[in-house]
């Protein structure tokens, strides 16, 4: 008898459980697992606020960014005019910055708790076609018919781009960032030391050989005057924007993208495996071993490289990659000392430009965890996310208090109408709680060089970009491998290979320029162990997708 009521327990308990998925799946909200909490709630009509009549809690994973102090309501105002404008209030789930993606991994493969929106981790389009196939993350196409006011916008205003984010099951799980920035697409870039050139009484180098030429005469004859051996001739960091040693120089010697990757010919060529990328690498080699390289770039972060060019009042380092002054110097004199050097032309005559022709395209920025809570209020806040008025304060702060527009005729940094003009210092790379320095910053309307061109003799970082990206645009060419979209099995694979292929790929960098192996003895070795991953497959999975939809 004992166990006969232990079972009719246990068929209640199942009855019980199911009438109650049936009870929570009426009223017609859409939310996973969350329609429960939503029905009870008063909803606007899209792109009307506050979303809500009710105050309702949402929980936000982000990585905490380390120039936000607070994001909590009340001490950062990005964060008060949203909750104030939606009657949505936000409690924070932050991940540190450092490997938050791997942890987020974690959470995710265990069931673990990752709240109600994920934002702003740079999860790839098999991540999300992974994690989407099993129900772990939500599709958002009902979500965004029934709420989107600025997404539908954004859509209609930039083609491609629902197409580019719709996963081969017809699903979507992601909205992503749509870029303007002219300059970001071009970002792969050069800075040398004017002062240096100047007392070397030399030429900003135009050939692979003429750099090496400068920064031996760095390494040697005190272009600081200071009567001591310690200037560094170049300096980089795997850490930062495009500042790794062998990032710029690349492409004095072979096509490549931001993956090592090219297409050429309606074909998807692995640069890392040719004979030219092999010549780069015995080049770099060559200024690492006469101590031309800096033997921190291969560990330094983005302070550590800062520090180490403010040495001296700014005048130490001979030269640096990177995308802009900003990455690698503090101190605006320091910045202004540093001039774009064009692409250089290798010894056999080539000469790129990296260009990222599906930058504005950019990476997803809002997901849906499939249980998470009230999935409607959430994608109502994302869509406020997407207008105008959000992305001005998620970049640049309050208008009339960080910044204004300015008069008609008053000229941007792109030499066109000024859109907007900062009031007081750039808050961007500060400490503060002004924003979330760009996250959930989704939709820009114009990009940052419109921002009114500062005047004669300060450092102008738009116009620095915009000019540099506009003078490497002459040599860039339109080599760059799509953003595909692969299936559940097929992503899941692929992401297997580009993690284990492109940690293959930075160690042998790194190896062959310090000289830890021989680029003359140990480059076969190190293409049978790109084979033994699985580069052939890598290969083919790529080349099938771009044959199917690309070509």
């Amino acid at each position: 008898m004992k166990k006969w009521g232990v079972i009719c327990l246990s068929l209640m308990l199942m009855v019980s459980a199911v009438l109650s998925a049936c009870s929570n799946g009426e009223g017609g909200n859409s939310g996973g697992n969350n329609k429960e909490e939503d029905t009870q709630l008063t909803l606007s009509e899209p792109g009307v606020l506050p979303i809500t009549q009710e105050k309702t809690t949402i929980r936000i994973t982000v990585p905490q960014d380390p120039t936000v102090i607070s994001y909590e309501y009340g001490e950062n105002e990005l964060t008060t005019w949203l909750e104030d404008q939606t009657n949505v209030h936000i409690e924070w789930n932050l991940y540190p910055s450092t490997d938050s993606l791997e942890k987020l991994n974690l959470e995710l493969s265990s069931g673990g708790d990752v709240g109600d929106l994920i934002m702003a981790f740079e999860v790839d389009n098999a991540m999300l076609a992974t994690y989407g196939s099993q129900g772990v993350f939500r599709d958002l196409s009902d979500l965004i018919d029934k709420h989107g006011h600025y997404i539908k916008k954004m859509y209609d205003e930039v083609p491609g781009v629902q197409q580019a984010t719709t996963a081969p099951d017809g699903k979507i799980y992601s909205l992503n960032t749509i870029g303007e920035c002219y300059n970001c697409d071009r970002a792969m870039r050069f800075w040398i030391n004017s002062s240096f050139l100047e007392v070397l009484n030399m030429d900003v180098p135009t050939t692979t050989e003429e750099l090496y030429q400068y920064l031996k005469a760095v390494k040697e004859q005190d272009p600081n005057g200071n009567g001591e051996a310690d200037e560094i001739p170049m300096v980089g960091s795997p850490h930062s924007w495009f500042a790794g040693v062998d990032d710029f120089i690349m492409n004095a010697f072979t096509y490549q993208d931001s993956d090592n990757l090219y297409v050429k010919d309606d074909q998807i060529v692995a640069a890392f495996t040719t004979p030219e990328w092999r010549e780069g690498l015995r080049y770099l080699n060559k200024l690492y071993s006469e101590g031309l390289i800096d033997p921190s770039s291969f560990t330094n972060d983005e302070n550590q490289m800062r520090q180490m060019v403010e040495l001296n009042d700014g005048n130490t380092v001979g030269a640096v990659p990177g995308g802009g002054q900003h990455v690698f110097a503090a101190n605006d004199s320091t910045k202004m000392n540093y001039e774009i050097v064009l692409p250089l032309e290798g010894p056999d005559g080539f000469k790129n430009a990296y260009y990222n022709r599906y930058g504005k395209i950019a990476g997803p920025e809002f997901i849906l965890p499939a249980n998470g809570k009230n999935a409607d209020v959430v994608m109502k806040l994302i869509d406020v996310m997407y207008s105008p008025e959000f992305y001005m304060r998620a970049r640049y702060g309050v208008e009339g208090k960080h910044w204004e527009k300015p008069e008609e005729g008053v000229l941007a940094a792109n030499g066109g109408q000024a859109l907007y003009r900062i009031i007081g210092k750039d808050l961007w790379q500060e400490p503060q709680q002004v924003h979330w320095h760009g996250q959930g910053a989704a939709w820009p309307t114009f990009g940052s060089d419109a921002r009114e061109a500062l005047p004669e003799g300060q450092f102008d970082l738009e116009s620095v970009l915009y000019k540099a990206a506009k003078a490497y645009d002459e040599f860039a060419a339109e080599i760059t491998v799509p953003r595909f979209f692969f299936d559940n099995d097929t992503s899941r694979r692929f992401n297997e290979l580009k993690t284990e292929i492109k940690k293959s790929v930075d160690a042998a960098t790194a190896d062959f320029i310090v000289g830890n192996r021989s680029i003359e003895d140990d480059w076969e070795s190190f293409q049978q162990e790109l084979e033994s991953i699985g580069i052939e497959e890598y290969m083919s999975i790529m080349q099938e997708e771009y044959d199917a939809n690309w070509k």
